[in-house]
């Protein structure tokens, strides 16, 4: 076979080539300290590369920012439930000594004052917020769960379930002497105080505007029929309910049950109320986060907008959830609703009821000790005011004993708001059903969430460093191993080079001399 100098010039330049790119290649690897530039170096290596950074990319997220905003979501509201488990507690001791308590003297601003700071701060604390998202209103987190100023520019209808087990004996006095300047010691003296007992329900709110509806179906699924008479609690007859009868106290936002309707309330499958209420106060829970119910604006004249209506589901399920790992959620959030309703603020406000009973029939003993000073009375007179300071103190020793009881009655209610209320609600096959909900068990709940999120953020550090390790395996090349591939290749250049240059030194033309 013949071979040319061309031939071997281009055999010369092919193994230079080759060896030159080969040596920087290694260079490449030496200097970057990765095993490809390209990925047509080695598409294997780019594929796994692509996984690896992705892997971390998608941790980063997780540990840096998911799960950091979930702990701090349950930190604040871990924090804010402590602080609703302290409130509870001190309105707790203040019942306690409340319901002990002897009265001597009613102070009633004082006490007033503060046990309305116990239920505000309470409620200030379920609208906590972090971030500016409120911690406690579900999907609605630029939504507070109370107002924070009085509202009365909507009207909202509510739907609220009751049940037997919200169903109480509330004492009230009846009769009772008024002070009139014709009235003699015999006419005070047919005027005793007395005391009742009436089966209540507490709605939701106080100062109604009116009961719509309220259905009761006993257990074979029959509606019971009644009369609804509407009552204020300035009239004497509110606690007492004819034969059939139902009275709706709507300054109170109480329902009275005649005798003869109590075995059907008691026995009943269902019993729905809805009744309107404007005009909120500050520290009042919105509708929309404990009942179903509409709301429409009102003009400057109370009169509904038109297309103004909105329809409100009670929330349930609102779940707000992180991805805290690889196809791994945790919820972050607790409802209002599964921490505390209004029964243990029903209770404070009927305290506060018989606070200003007792304080008013104090104010008329007053008056009367007054009155009896005036030495223009004439006997009859003072013996008609004695006899009517008499009957006042009788009737301040039994508002006395029924301010005691409605101070038991909260240190129960506010007991249960920390460690247990019964809520009803109506379920698929429209029975109702208790669940209980409390300060304590959402406490547990949130708690055991934040013990499971660190464990979850010990792992996720944990992935890191393996993807960390197998990612660089994978892009890295080893420094040691890069020096010696890198000599070698610029060894065996250098000596593709030494070949060349002895290679080309000789000629044809030196050839043939040699055989001459």
């Amino acid at each position: 076979m013949r071979v040319t100098n061309l031939m071997i010039t281009r055999g010369m330049l092919g193994n230079i080539m080759t060896n030159k790119a080969d040596m920087n290649k290694k260079y490449e690897q030496y200097a970057t300290r990765q095993k490809i530039q390209n990925p047509s170096d080695d598409p294997v290596v780019a594929i796994r590369a692509l996984k690896y950074r992705s892997n971390l990319s998608e941790l980063e997220q997780y540990r840096t920012k998911n799960v950091e905003d979930a702990a701090s979501w349950m930190d604040a509201t871990e924090s804010a439930l402590t602080n609703m488990n302290d409130l509870l507690t001190e309105l707790y001791d203040k019942c306690v000594a409340g319901a002990s308590d002897t009265y001597e003297t009613i102070d009633r601003d004082s006490m007033e004052q503060s046990l309305l700071n116990s239920k505000e701060e309470i409620y200030r604390s379920m609208n906590a917020d972090n971030a500016g998202r409120y911690l406690f209103s579900g999907y609605r987190t630029n939504t507070s769960v109370c107002y924070t100023k009085d509202d009365s520019s909507k009207k909202y209808t509510i739907t609220e379930t009751l049940s037997f087990q919200n169903l109480y004996e509330k004492t009230y006095v009846k009769g009772g002497a008024t002070y009139d300047t014709n009235k003699t010691a015999e006419d005070y003296k047919k005027e005793a105080p007395t005391t009742d007992k009436a089966y209540v329900l507490d709605l939701g709110y106080k100062d109604l505007a009116a009961l719509n509806k309220l259905t009761v179906t006993d257990k074979n699924g029959a509606e019971v029929t009644f009369t609804i008479a509407t009552k204020n609690s300035t009239d004497a007859d509110c606690y007492t309910a004819g034969t059939n009868t139902v009275n709706f106290i709507a300054d109170t936002g109480q329902i009275v049950i005649s005798d003869d309707l109590y075995e059907a309330f008691r026995t009943a499958k269902s019993v729905v109320a809805e009744y309107d209420k404007t005009n909120f106060k500050t520290g009042d829970v919105r509708p929309e986060m404990y009942y179903d119910c509409t709301s429409v604006e009102l003009d400057s004249t109370g009169n509904p907008k038109v297309d103004t209506q909105k329809t409100y589901t009670k929330p349930e399920d609102q779940d707000i959830k992180y991805d805290v790992n690889f196809g791994q959620q945790l919820k972050v959030n607790v409802l209002a609703n599964e921490t505390i309703n209004s029964s243990y603020a029903r209770a404070i406000d009927n305290i506060l009821d018989a606070l200003n009973d007792a304080y008013n029939t104090q104010s008329e003993i007053d008056n009367a000790n007054l009155l009896m000073s005036d030495s223009n009375k004439s006997p009859d007179e003072i013996a008609a005011l004695s006899t009517l300071k008499e009957q006042l103190e009788t009737e301040l020793t039994l508002k006395k004993s029924i301010l005691r009881e409605s101070f038991a009655s909260a240190q129960t209610a506010t007991k249960n708001a920390q460690n247990g209320t019964k809520v009803p609600y109506i379920n698929e096959n429209g029975e109702t059903e208790i669940k209980k909900i409390s300060v304590s068990i959402a406490t547990t709940s949130i708690g055991s969430r934040s013990a499971r999120l660190k464990m979850i953020q010990t792992r996720l550090e944990d992935l890191k460093i393996n993807f960390t390790d197998l990612r660089d395996t994978n892009e890295v090349v080893d420094l040691e191993e890069a020096v010696v591939n890198y000599t070698a290749a610029q060894t065996a250049y250098n000596a593709a080079l030494n070949a060349a240059g002895r290679m080309v030194q000789n000629s044809l033309l030196d050839l043939s001399l040699i055989h001459i």
